[in-house]
Parts: structure tokens; sequence; C-alpha cells
């Protein structure tokens, strides 16, 4: 009983502890439809701290028509038969246990409902995967009305279900419901926070005058989302995808989490098309499987 308490509570401690969530994927929300761009690095911890597993990892997947699920966070899970796996293979498992093709007409409210459902099972199933940090995925695609729609979802949540045992949940919350213009960016956000917003985040965490801090939201570009052509966006996204590489690569105190090929994919309400993805290679010779 007393070695279950001391569990569960260093399970609630991670959840509270500031984790990296080394990846950057960009979502640019354009009224012509929405670009994704993603890094392809995984990172792990070990005990003398982060290391690189591999600049071959997928963070974009297809979902049915006319959606992408991103993830960032958390890089594995164990599965309902105590398999350690990737999400990249959770997801596909997820389609095939569902019967998502990529023809499937299915909306990104169903998709992150049902997505939430499967990662709850799991994640009640395997209580160790809490231990694994915390997992955000979203989902953007259009409906079956072509309306574009954008959702979230965190893992996990625990909830004490008596005293030595907890239910884990996850969220859904939907962003921009309005389909307003805009981009959004998960991961390691600190190049993107200086660049666009102008200003290192690590400043609202210092001691300083809420009316200093207000002022900071001055600095911030003036982007018009909603004028973006599909270039535009697809420029965009590159950019702050590029720039964090970079960052990272000159800044001596930078966590190396964001590296290798970048992904880009083009979602519209006649489908999802990959504008650049990586293929497997043998000394520099593509092919597809």
């Amino acid at each position: 009983m007393i070695r279950q308490i001391i569990f569960l509570s260093s399970l609630i401690f991670l959840l509270l502890t500031d984790q990296i969530h080394a990846t950057i994927i960009v979502v640019v929300s354009t009224y012509d439809g929405f670009i994704v761009a993603a890094d392809s690095r995984m990172t792990i911890s070990t005990p003398s701290g982060k290391r690189i597993a591999s600049d071959s990892n997928q963070k974009i997947f297809r979902i049915g028509h006319s959606s992408a699920l991103t993830f960032s966070g958390a890089a594995f899970l164990f599965d309902l038969n105590n398999q350690k796996r990737n999400i990249g293979s959770l997801v596909e498992n997820f389609k095939i246990k569902r019967k998502i093709t990529d023809t499937t007409s299915i909306s990104p409210a169903n998709i992150a409902e049902d997505f939430k459902s499967f990662l709850e099972l799991i994640y009640n199933k395997q209580k160790l995967n809490v231990k694994e940090g915390q997992l955000h995925i979203r989902i953007v695609g259009y409906d079956q009305d072509k309306n574009r729609r954008i959702f979230e979802i965190k893992l996990p949540n625990i909830e004490k279900v008596g005293i030595d045992s907890i239910n884990v949940y996850g969220t859904i919350q939907e962003l921009y419901p309005s389909g307003t213009p805009a981009s959004l960016v998960q991961g390691q956000t600190d190049a993107w926070h200086r660049i666009v917003k102008g200003y290192d985040p690590k400043l609202l965490k210092m001691d300083l005058s809420q009316e200093f801090k207000d002022k900071l939201n001055n600095l911030r570009y003036d982007i018009r989302y909603d004028l973006m052509s599909m270039q535009d966006a697809l420029d965009f996204a590159v950019f702050i995808v590029r720039a964090t590489i970079e960052a990272q690569r000159f800044d001596q105190d930078a966590v190396m989490g964001v590296g290798g090929a970048i992904d880009v994919a083009l979602v519209t309400p006649d489908g999802f098309r990959w504008i650049q993805n990586k293929k497997l290679n043998v000394e520099g010779k593509e092919f597809d499987y």
C-alpha cells in the first residue's frame, strides 16, 4: 500500500515538473488551407542527459482524406501488450483498428475523440506511461462541411480514484474555432517566440513589473495570416523550423532537440498532400516503400 502511494505521488510530481518538448512543429492556417511543417529529430533522456536517438522520426501523419495529426512531447509509450512503441507506430495502429484509410471521410473532431479514447485505454492499462512525460497531439483538417478545424489533445492528466489507484485521462480543446487564420507552434518554441513575439519567453518568469510585461506585447511582428497565400504559409512554416534548427546549432546552452529533415504537408478540402517528405535511402539513393 505504502509503495503504491509513493509511486502515485511520484507520477503526479512528474506531471507538475517542467519538461522539454524537444521538437518543432508549425501549423499555418490560411483561408486556402493548412501548411504543416516539422523536424525529424527524436531525443531521449539518459542518466547523463538528453541525447539524439534519431534524425529520421516522423511527426506528421495523414488521418483520413482531409486531416493531419502531429505530436510533441513523449516519444514512446507501452502499448496494451506491454511493448514499448514510438508514437508514430501507435498512430498507425490506431488507423488500422479504426479502419481509417487515405480515402476515409472523418472529421477532425471525431479523430480527436477517437484518438483520445485510444490513448486513455493505453495509459490506464499501462500506468507507467505517465513517466514518459506530457504528450501533446494536434489534429488539423476539414469537416464534412469543409470548415477548417484544429483540435489539441493533452495527456496524461491524473485523477485519484481511492487511496492507491488513479485514472488517467486526456483533454480536448478546439483552437481558433472560428477558423481565424493563424500560426500554431508546438515543441521548443523559444526561437519562434523571439522572432515573432520579439522577446525571450524567460522574461515572463523574471521579477519584472506587470506593466513592463504588458508592454512586451508591443514587440510582436504584425504578421497578416489572413493575407497569406499557400506559398507564403509554406515559406513561413519552413522558416520557423529552419530558424529553430540553426539557433540551437549556435546556442551553447540549447538542448539540441530539433534537427534532421524538414517534412511539409498541405491540407485542403481536396485532401492531404505531401509537399516534402523524407524517404528511405541507401547512401543517397532514395526509394519508396
